[in-house]
């Protein structure tokens, strides 16, 4: 669950696709390259911290790399590379202040949310409300858990929603609004949802107590999703009748 979460940004580019020039080209591309990328990193960090580490000496550690780093350059470098590793936070951080409020600003622009997390800031152009938004979020979990938890919690959560995602291309698909090309269909989002649907099935047996947590979130988000999309239909209904009102 913790190597899924290292790959949950794979498909943030399509939270901006509306912002992106040429997306039916540079969106795919985006996502290919992106996530190739992520990885080649993964696996050659890997290759060094099993060349570093021996196996049996990475029982308990959390800070693997700067084990393998101490073992390999000596133990002054593990600050160094604990400085580079919070730099490489930081610019995670960066791209999830700009991603993330852009999830919430869409959903209130379609009536599936709080309404001022939809207001614009007149001179930087951005949903700020939503900014704060996420920034209150994530202060209240920094302040309930530990680092080792919210990880575990985030990853559980992540793992769900695209799965939901990838149901959505079947439903999509069935429906006939989905892409007359989709290269691997059914096989390549079928396999997805097998391994992602095993890796939180054994991730919440290994950790049911954070597993649970992500789990009555998700499910308290339907009583709110329903409740702010009856609400949109009957806003509907109301415009739709101001507009068509009845002939005497």
């Amino acid at each position: 669950m913790w190597i899924m979460f290292s790959y949950s940004g794979w498909n943030a580019a399509a939270y901006i696709g509306s912002e992106i020039k040429k997306p039916e080209r540079n969106l795919p591309r985006s996502l290919l390259l992106g996530t190739g990328i992520v990885v080649l990193l993964y696996l050659l960090l890997n290759v060094f911290y099993v060349y570093a580490v021996p196996p049996e000496n990475m029982d308990g550690v959390i800070s693997i790399a700067g084990l393998a780093v101490g073992n390999s350059f000596g133990a002054g470098f593990e600050s160094v590379l604990s400085v580079l590793i919070a730099f490489a936070l930081f610019s995670s951080l960066s791209a999830f202040i700009i991603l993330g409020p852009r999830v919430y600003y869409a959903m209130s622009k379609d009536g599936l949310f709080f309404p001022f997390a939809s207001k614009i800031h007149q001179r930087f152009r951005v949903p700020s409300h939503s900014i704060w938004l996420q920034g209150g979020i994530a202060g209240v979990m920094v302040a309930l858990g530990t680092f080792d938890q919210i990880l575990t919690y985030m990853g559980f959560s992540l793992g769900i929603f695209p799965l939901l995602a990838v149901i959505g291309v079947f439903k999509l698909k069935r429906s006939g609004n989905g892409p007359q090309r989709m290269p691997g269909y059914p096989w390549a989002p079928g396999f997805y949802l097998l391994a992602g649907s095993i890796i939180l099935v054994l991730g919440f047996f290994e950790r049911p107590l954070e597993s649970s947590i992500a789990i009555l979130t998700v499910l308290a988000g339907i009583p709110v999703y329903m409740y702010f999309r009856n609400k949109y239909r009957k806003d509907l209904a109301v415009k739709a009748k101001s507009n068509h009102p009845a002939s005497e």
